[in-house]
């Protein structure tokens, strides 16, 4: 949902306007969710074939957009397109079972939701909460959806139940109007399931302006909610918009979510408004699944457009709206791209070199990313093409099954091993 208190008409007579922040957050579930299915499904010789979906906030599942006089499909929507794109890209042949739940607190948003936006988007088929085959080129996709009127927080626990009975993977899309509205403790709960995963909308400007670093009814709130007592400790409210506050910001909810909801890897990425540097809210990655991370990371770098938070180490990756960069030079918006990715590199250097150096037996490439994929903004593409480069420069060798992989450029294995050459010194910078 919006920043701002959306609503559905029942009808869908009246749809609210979308701003430019939920676009991109759609864009990056839409492309997410379409790399998870064609990774966990599509790849390898046994896929994951067991799917759960949850909305914990869907709204009416459209939108007016104003500025391009057209409607824009919500989350529901583009969540069921996007396993439909990852089954048809797989290109597989056994069944894949997928169970959609979309919860509301408001019913006008749920009979939007399914008596216009579904229809109109052709998934009116599903609406009825059966069992459907959706027609596939190759195998069985098995949908089904079911809708819940209800807070998010009431329904966490059956929401948890039904995933155990079924199995397989899990996926929790939270994007609630206000930071009361998910709990650490639901957080831990659906981070107790094997194979769940969360992407949660995270309101840290709101919490940085009125509650940390405050006094009163709303901090001791906002402690006892998301168990934040001993964070944020060293908050200076009058440097919000400096650099190395936001840094402190960011590593402080990274800290948090790690500690209390029970997961193993955290990243952010932060949505900016037009002429700021503060950030106004995060989309949390949570997960167990390394795999997970990686395919998360690839989603955020495809959407990334922010470039200075490359050069201070700042919060991940980021979204500044088109408008931005109209007081931009072209010549500036031209080497963004270039620019991020000789940093990724140049990060690389300094957290993967040092590491290699200190196990002179050899690392797996597993374990490489294990240690390292939470503190910068490099995708695997990124790993595999630094690791060649020193490869290339004799500086490593890589050993697969007890021998050493030949090549300029090899895709790199999980179970691949990396070990120091003769060689000393391990930079290419």
């Amino acid at each position: 949902m919006s920043r701002t208190q959306a609503n559905w008409s029942a009808d869908g007579s009246y749809l609210p306007p979308i701003d430019p922040h939920t676009k991109a957050k759609h864009q990056i579930l839409e492309t997410y969710l379409e790399n998870l299915i064609f990774t966990l499904y599509g790849k390898g010789r046994y896929g994951e074939t067991t799917f759960t979906f949850i909305d914990g906030f869907c709204g009416g599942g459209m939108y007016d957009d104003k500025d391009n006089n057209i409607e824009w499909e919500g989350s529901p929507i583009r969540i069921i397109k996007a396993i439909r794109e990852g089954y048809k890209k797989s290109r597989r042949k056994y069944p894949l079972n997928v169970k959609f739940i979309f919860i509301d607190n408001n019913q006008n948003h749920l009979d939007c939701l399914k008596n216009y936006s579904m229809p109109k988007a052709g998934l009116g088929e599903l609406v009825d909460e059966q069992l459907h085959e959706y027609n596939g080129e190759f195998g069985k996709l098995l949908e089904e959806c079911e809708f819940r009127c209800s807070e998010f927080e009431n329904l966490v626990n059956e929401c948890v139940w039904k995933i155990d009975i079924r199995k397989g993977h899990s996926f929790f899309f939270l994007d609630p109007f206000g930071w009361t509205d998910v709990s650490m403790n639901s957080i831990n709960k659906i981070q107790s399931l094997k194979g769940s995963e969360i992407l949660y909308t995270y309101m840290i400007d709101y919490l940085k302006r009125f509650i940390i670093g405050k006094q009163g009814q709303d901090k001791i709130t906002f402690n006892k909610l998301l168990e934040a007592e001993g964070y944020y400790e060293s908050a200076d409210l009058s440097r919000l918009d400096k650099v190395g506050e936001q840094c402190y910001f960011r590593n402080e909810s990274m800290r948090l979510f790690r500690d209390k909801g029970n997961t193993k890897y955290v990243f952010t990425f932060s949505l900016i408004p037009k002429g700021d540097v503060r950030v106004l809210y995060y989309l949390i990655h949570l997960s167990k699944n390394l795999t997970a991370l990686e395919v998360m990371k690839e989603t955020f770098w495809k959407e990334n457009n922010l470039v200075f938070q490359y050069y201070f180490d700042l919060y991940g990756y980021g979204f500044k709206t088109a408008d931005f960069y109209e007081e931009m030079q072209t010549s500036l918006m031209f080497n963004i791209t270039k620019n991020s990715y000789d940093f990724c590199l140049e990060k690389l250097d300094n957290e993967l070199g040092e590491l290699i150096h200190n196990n002179q037996d050899g690392i797996k490439f597993r374990e490489i990313c294990h240690e390292t994929m939470e503190r910068n903004p490099a995708s695997k593409e990124h790993y595999t093409r630094y690791i060649n480069i020193l490869r290339n420069e004799k500086q490593i060798e890589v050993w697969r099954n007890g021998k050493i992989v030949t090549g300029n450029k090899i895709i790199l294995q999980r179970n691949d091993i990396i070990k120091l050459t003769g060689f000393k010194q391990l930079s290419f910078f």
